[in-house]
């Protein structure tokens, strides 16, 4: 009878989920969000990440993050491709290695030299980290921390970044403008790359 017992209560128990390490940055991670649409994460080098977001026909763009968390550089894709001349580069004031992770309670304020087409613009950004709480994404959980990254040149467009130290990269968690609603993105599913 205990036999019997033990069998179904492990039956019950449910199976761990094949959760994610920055082990498996090299590959490449995908999160998948509510409407289909999927953001991809991968290593390029100590410093960088190479991310993509594409909906379900390979709409989006393409980006390179400064310590996962800064755009640097970013494309529009058409059907997953490259859209010729929508590449953005962005300059920061310091070398990469000494751009700021997050830490609870901290900030980072900076002005951002944007390359967009032939148009040079000098902005202001802020990055407000939240403290450190946890995120279940599909069954996975990770330490996360908010970044509030406000724009004050954009006439006051924000992001809410959320924070993987785990993974080392920050996804796009909700958008808002100033004559907007904010704009939600829910993921509900991580994996590993095949």
């Amino acid at each position: 009878m205990r036999t019997a017992t033990l069998i179904l209560s492990l039956m019950a128990t449910p199976v761990l989920a094949d959760c994610p390490t920055i082990k498996n940055m090299s590959a490449g991670i995908r999160l998948t969000d509510m409407d289909g649409g999927a953001e991809t994460y991968r290593t390029q080098s100590d410093l960088f990440v190479k991310g993509d977001y594409k909906d379900d026909v390979g709409t989006g763009s393409e980006f390179l993050l400064l310590k996962g968390i800064y755009v640097v550089e970013s494309f529009d894709l058409d059907y997953g491709k490259r859209v010729l001349g929508s590449r953005v580069t962005h300059a920061y004031p310091l070398k990469p290695a000494e751009a700021p992770v997050p830490a609870s309670g901290g900030r980072w304020d900076t002005e951002v030299m944007t390359l967009d087409g032939a148009d040079v613009i000098n902005q202001r950004e802020s990055y407000i980290f939240g403290p450190l709480t946890q995120i279940t994404i599909g069954g996975c959980s990770y330490d996360m921390h908010t970044i509030f990254a406000i724009y004050h040149d954009e006439d006051g467009y924000e992001e809410k970044l959320h924070y993987l130290p785990e993974l080392g990269f920050a996804y796009l968690a909700e958008t808002k403008s100033k004559d907007h609603s904010a704009e939600t993105y829910t993921y509900v599913r991580i994996e590993t790359l095949p």
